[in-house]
């Protein structure tokens, strides 16, 4: 005989086994599991933490040996040529490297890579590397700021002078870089072994109880997108016309708003930035396009239930629902904004490659970033009135942060941009975005896969929070 007893929520219960008799628990014993649970849960969680903390100090105090280096140097003809060196290189030494008219080459950008071939360590202005050189007699020097170039008609060779020698000596040295890779790739694996606990324990307690777990709630996430789809659609459809129902411009204006941010961004920092970057108008316009998508996504989600009190209230929806509902309407409006950006390129004569591929990628990790963060902020803007607030000033402090409108590499002190490059995700897909875009060049390739691992996290993070607590957010609203 099997004796069901429900809990307080009236949907779970709890059941004890002896051979073929089920015997409820009673609620003392629930009290009891539920004390020894949470244990094991603070219990594994500071295990965890601990060991997290001891590989960090390991990795920290590591003796790493000295690495090689590859400079990278772009030409006035948008060449990039690789050159290998390590620290045993002189001053007498002659690395050289061949252009197909070499009578004289401009040197734009240097940028030097360590033993991640896609992770900058350091990012070079061309004028303070090479000046323009003349055609000369072929071993004829000519001396610039940070080194010698020789011209010819076959190669262009260069000297490292003393202050090159040092800097390639404390690049090839430090390995503050490779150490917070290391860091992000331990704490992606504490991630997915975290999930993989909880799914192990969620297929050992099946059937005895009410399941939270991982899998469940992935296939009840998988079976409410596929039973909502339609109204999501069908709702941003809805304020997307909404939006210009009573506008004379109609859907101009979701052009015209990120082409003028880009306008006023170009005027205040174009004298300053305009000069060492490259294209500063489309610089500015494509990161604009992504932080508007990522900013209107996290905004709209800490008030996204009170704002939908009506919904909420009366029909059953998932919460989820409303928020990738919006982010529909948000790539929606970003997919006409394209358009100025197409227009810019062809004027500005922008060439594609393969490598503008890496462009679908970021905005995948980004998406899923902010979906994330968006979810964990519904649940907490439902009872925390000020987090609106606060997170309005965070992404205001964020924006500056992530270089919308200046590179990273080169405007920060080290190492604080390579701080931002692995620890700011939202910094490190602009820049991988708008390298593969204006560039066609591939960088941060490990830290754009370490953080979709973690987005992945943070978004099944978001979507047990929000389950597991949404049917009580009616009584607060």
């Amino acid at each position: 005989m099997i004796i069901f007893l429900y809990g307080k929520n009236k949907k779970e219960w709890q059941l004890r086994d002896y051979g073929d008799n089920r015997i409820p628990l009673s609620q003392d014993e629930r009290k009891y599991m539920k004390k020894e649970k949470t244990i094991k849960i603070k219990v594994t969680v500071l295990l965890l933490i601990v060991l997290f903390l001891i590989l960090s100090v390991v990795i920290a105090l590591y003796p790493f040996a000295n690495r090689d280096l590859t400079y990278r140097f772009t030409t006035d003809q948008g060449e990039y040529t690789v050159l290998k060196t390590n620290l045993e290189i002189s001053q007498e030494s002659v690395p050289e490297f061949l252009f197909e008219q070499s009578e004289h080459v401009i040197i734009r950008e240097v940028t030097v890579y360590g033993q991640v071939k896609s992770m900058l360590l350091a990012k070079w202005e061309g004028h303070k590397f090479a000046e323009y050189v003349d055609s000369v007699d072929d071993g004829e020097k000519q001396y610039t700021d940070d080194g010698v170039v020789f011209t010819g008609e076959d190669c262009v060779r260069l000297f490292m002078n003393d202050a090159f020698q040092q800097k390639s000596k404390e690049l090839s040295a430090s390995f503050f870089l490779e150490r917070v890779l290391l860091e992000e790739i331990f704490l992606a694996i504490f991630c997915m072994g975290w999930m993989c606990l909880k799914v192990l324990e969620e297929r050992l307690t099946k059937g005895c109880g009410n399941n939270h777990g991982p899998v469940f709630e992935i296939k009840k996430f998988a079976h409410d997108i596929i039973d909502y789809g339609q109204y999501m659609v069908y709702a941003a459809r809805t304020d997307l016309k909404a939006e210009v129902a009573n506008s004379y411009l109609n859907r101009l204006w979701w052009l015209l708003e990120p082409f003028f941010n880009m306008l006023v961004y170009v005027i205040v920092f174009g004298q300053v930035m305009g000069n060492s970057i490259r294209n500063y108008a489309t610089f500015v316009y494509s990161a604009l396009l992504m932080w508007g998508l990522f900013n209107k996504t996290v905004n709209y989600s800490v008030k996204l239930v009170r704002n939908n009190k009506d919904i909420v209230t009366k029909v059953y929806v998932p919460k989820f629902i409303l928020l990738l509902s919006n982010m529909i309407l948000n790539i929606f409006k970003l997919l006409f904004s394209l358009i100025v950006l197409i227009v810019m390129m062809i004027i500005f004569r922008i060439p594609v490659g393969m490598q503008t591929l890496l462009v679908f990628p970021a905005y995948l990790v980004l998406l899923l970033f902010a979906f994330g963060l968006g979810m964990i902020f519904l649940h907490f803007g439902v009872y925390v009135d000020d987090l609106s607030y606060a997170v309005v000033i965070l992404l205001n402090m964020l924006m500056f942060l992530s270089g919308v409108f200046y590179d990273v590499m080169t405007t920060l002190p080290e190492p604080l941009n390579m701080c931002m490059m692995t620890l700011n995700p939202v910094a490190m897909i602009v820049t991988t975005m708008r390298s593969a875009l204006l560039y066609r060049t591939v960088v941060n390739v490990p830290v754009l896969v370490i953080w979709g691992i973690l987005s992945v996290f943070l978004c099944c993070v978001g979507v047990h929070i929000v389950y597991k607590n949404e049917n009580s957010y009616v009584k607060v609203v």
